[in-house]
């Protein structure tokens, strides 16, 4: 998982700290893979049609960060509850669906590494697919620092 792709509210960790403080769901949803968001945005990736419902476990997991404390909102969270979260459910509604999600394949299942806000508007616009963008995961290591 990125740092650079992180919420810039909360502190900033090297690549190690990041992981130690990760719950265990999080840790094993994400290819343990060090990456810049920069360089995946760079790679020469095909766009293509992902089905929203195939992502939607990724919902359940703690991505997002409350008050400068990392891991600690989940996106259904958001969903049920807006006014709770109302800067995540602010940048949800802000996502601009032209711009593809990335995704990589691990554990046998597609991972959004950018795109999560994205994600969750295209499920409450109730569309079925979302483009996405989808490396491997020799090209995730080739987006290493």
């Amino acid at each position: 998982m990125t740092i650079d792709g992180a919420d810039r509210t909360a502190p900033d960790l090297s690549f190690e700290e990041l992981v130690a403080l990760m719950p265990d769901a999080v840790r094993e949803a994400f290819p343990p893979t060090r990456w810049q968001l920069q360089k995946l945005w760079a790679l020469d990736l095909k766009t293509e049609p992902v089905e929203v419902a195939d992502l939607s476990w990724m919902f359940e997991l703690p991505l997002w960060q409350l008050d400068g404390e990392r891991f600690k909102v989940t996106p259904n969270q958001v969903a049920a509850t807006p006014m709770n979260f109302r800067a995540h459910y602010q940048r949800v509604m802000n996502a601009d669906l032209e711009y593809p999600i990335n995704l990589v394949a691990y554990r046998g299942r597609l991972v959004v590494l950018d795109g999560i806000h994205r994600l969750l508007k295209a499920h409450f616009l109730r569309r079925r697919w979302i483009e996405g963008k989808i490396a491997t995961a020799t090209q995730l290591q080739s987006c290493a620092p």
